[in-house]
């Protein structure tokens, strides 16, 4: 009679082991439900920043060429016209550590297999120049406006020192991005977070946690270019950019925020 008590006792036990087991069963589920419900609901948005700088390097290439059939006189000439073009950059008021010479290239049109003997015109073309690197941005500028005195003199300018044509123009650097990096893409989230916010509202949804981020790449333009860039890419400090002293800097980060709620 005393035995029934205790032999009923491992039933109960392991009735409430089935029945925790069943209840966190049910937990278990329901949360892996939550979690795959979770990650199907989520939203992409860009964030859009973009800053008006001025450059703070200009790279001022001089270039010149002279020509004729006597290469001893041809680089007597070129050596004279470098010597113009020298006194020119220093008598604008840049230094000796300001104004690096070009390596001087000679072509020999005889030599050129793929131009007859019988096209005239003269044997030996040499190129020579100097390249202006400064941080005297307005002083660059105001010097390339002078260049008409050089023509005046005989120097042939804008010839390059390669085989094909550069620009007499000087080029504009921002070089200082670093130093708005850091606030600019503080901006950019904000901007995004405050596009995520607007679209949860819409959608009767609360915003979750970032699912996943892209901060994006830095791009420059000239700060007058109006075109979109492409979203993320398309942008660069082309040829035609550089020849602008106020830039743009843009930058669109990319985040994808869950929603949570109805």
């Amino acid at each position: 009679m005393n035995e029934k008590p205790t032999s009923a006792l491992p039933a109960a036990i392991a009735g409430l082991a089935i029945g925790v087991g069943a209840a966190l069963g049910g937990w278990f589920i329901g949360r892996g439900f939550y979690a795959w419900h979770m990650s199907d609901r989520y939203v992409t948005v860009r964030g859009l920043v973009e800053r008006n700088v001025k450059a703070d390097l200009a790279v001022w290439i001089l270039a010149f060429t002279a020509t004729g059939d006597d290469v001893g006189k041809v680089n007597q000439e070129i050596e004279h016209d470098n010597q113009i073009v020298l006194d020119f950059v220093k008598a604008r008021g840049f230094s000796s550590d300001e104004i690096e010479p070009i390596a001087t290239r000679v072509s020999d049109m005889l030599a050129n297999p793929y131009r007859g003997n019988n096209q005239g015109g003269p044997r030996y073309i040499i190129r020579a120049g100097l390249m202006i690197r400064s941080l005297k941005i307005d002083l660059v500028r105001q010097a390339s406006q002078m260049t008409g005195d050089l023509i005046k003199q005989g120097i042939v300018l804008g010839q390059g020192t390669g085989d094909s044509d550069s620009a007499v123009n000087p080029s504009y650097v921002f070089t200082k991005l670093d130093s708005i990096r850091p606030s600019m893409l503080a901006d950019a989230t904000k901007s995004a977070r405050a596009v995520a916010e607007q679209f949860a509202r819409d959608s009767n949804s609360a915003l979750g946690p970032i699912r996943h981020a892209n901060q994006g790449v830095f791009q420059i333009a000239s700060r007058d270019d109006q075109s979109s860039g492409g979203g993320e890419g398309g942008w660069s400090d082309s040829a035609k950019e550089q020849a602008s002293i106020d830039k743009k800097v843009r930058l669109v980060s990319t985040v994808e925020y869950y929603l949570v709620g109805e």
